[in-house]
């Protein structure tokens, strides 16, 4: 008799709206063919700013979780426990060394599946103990999923005894929202994201005077929630002080329909981001969707997945004078925007949908629950 393997799907899905979260969902929302998926939702944080800080609601799920997790791994045993690691922050680490600690012995095999970039930097500069009970935590998982291969690769850090790169992918409703010609109108440039300084947002303010310099015709359309009420404040003015209200537009959150339209006015994607925990975001997948150039940055997994000067543009962190000189190639001459729009999509339907992700995520499970 043919019996279905035991995995425990651990992770956060949306609510808050992150890159990581919307790729667990994923996996939480597939139907597994060759095995027996038991998932437990990670609840810490219900929107964006929570992300990372610590809260007394915090601690009491985390023991709910871990007493969950131990049921099921007991109960299903022989069990392999998939799980995502932390952010490079103190709060979340402290969580995954008092969890995995606990939780792992009880596992026929761990996957760990590292979304957040920095963490193997942060844990080797941590001090005595943390350091030492992070690396015992985290210490020789049977798999290592990467989502690229730019960064430290938290694989060989914390030995595992396999390693493989998927990188993130998605399905994006494009045949449901046509792209609307802009030629002859003003050039829409689009950015999404957690709106914080190290995604960029304050470049925005600088990048969009110098394109203005160029007596270019263009808005800049931003969305997004405010998760430094500073950087919010010090955006806005500098917003008036250079009287930029008709070249910026500010969206808020959004998602669903909303966010597709957005996809759908634009023509440029600009990701100036340098954010400490970025690796693979899903924003520049769904630009590519679109068929979108985009302009971003050097930064952590971003040049693995934008090929320059093929399906976009990629500048040095914080230069933006760069930034703008691209936008203003890419809105100037037709046939570089072209070209770079076609590959773009082009790019996102050979290595970006939902199907290749999945595809990819079930071979990794089944090399590891296959020794079980």
């Amino acid at each position: 008799m043919h019996y279905k393997k035991n995995i425990l799907l651990i992770g956060q899905t949306p609510p808050p709206y992150h890159g990581q979260a919307v790729a667990t969902k994923q996996l939480f929302d597939h139907e597994w063919g060759s095995h027996q998926i038991h998932f437990l939702r990670m609840n810490y944080s219900s929107s964006e700013s929570q992300v990372g800080r610590f809260s007394i609601r915090k601690v009491l799920h985390l023991f709910f979780l871990t007493f969950k997790s131990l049921l099921i791994l007991i109960r299903r045993y022989p069990c392999t426990l998939y799980y995502l690691p932390a952010s490079p922050n103190l709060v979340p680490i402290l969580r995954d060394i008092f969890f995995l600690i606990i939780v792992r012995p009880f596992s026929r095999g761990t996957i760990f599946h590292y979304h957040a970039g920095g963490l193997p930097e942060y844990v080797s500069s941590s001090k005595f103990p943390i350091r030492f009970l992070a690396k015992l935590a985290l210490a020789k998982p049977s798999l290592g999923i990467e989502v690229s291969n730019s960064q430290m690769k938290e694989s060989n850090y914390f030995s595992a005894e396999r390693r493989v790169v998927i990188p993130n992918g998605l399905d994006v409703p494009v045949e449901e929202f046509s792209h609307e010609n802009s030629e002859g109108m003003r050039k829409r440039i689009l950015f999404i994201a957690g709106l914080r300084r190290s995604k960029g947002v304050l470049d925005i303010i600088e990048t969009a005077r110098k394109i203005r310099e160029k007596r270019s015709d263009f808005i800049i359309d931003i969305a997004g929630s405010w998760q430094e009420p500073e950087t919010e404040s010090l955006f806005k003015s500098e917003i008036s002080k250079y009287k930029l209200e008709d070249f910026i537009m500010l969206h808020g959150r959004v998602a669903g329909d909303d966010k597709w339209k957005l996809y759908s006015l634009a023509d440029i994607f600009f990701f100036p981001s340098y954010y400490e925990s970025e690796n693979f975001p899903l924003v520049l997948i769904e630009a590519m969707a679109f068929g979108l150039p985009i302009v971003s940055t050097k930064w952590r997994g971003i040049p693995e997945m934008v090929e320059n000067n093929h399906s976009g543009i990629l500048c040095e962190v914080e230069k933006c004078d760069e930034f703008a000189q691209a936008i203003y190639n890419l809105m100037a001459n037709q046939d570089i925007y072209k070209k770079m729009s076609e590959e773009a999509r082009d790019l996102y339907i050979k290595k970006y949908t939902q199907r290749v992700f999945l595809d990819s995520m079930s071979k990794a499970f089944d090399s590891v629950t296959q020794k079980s």
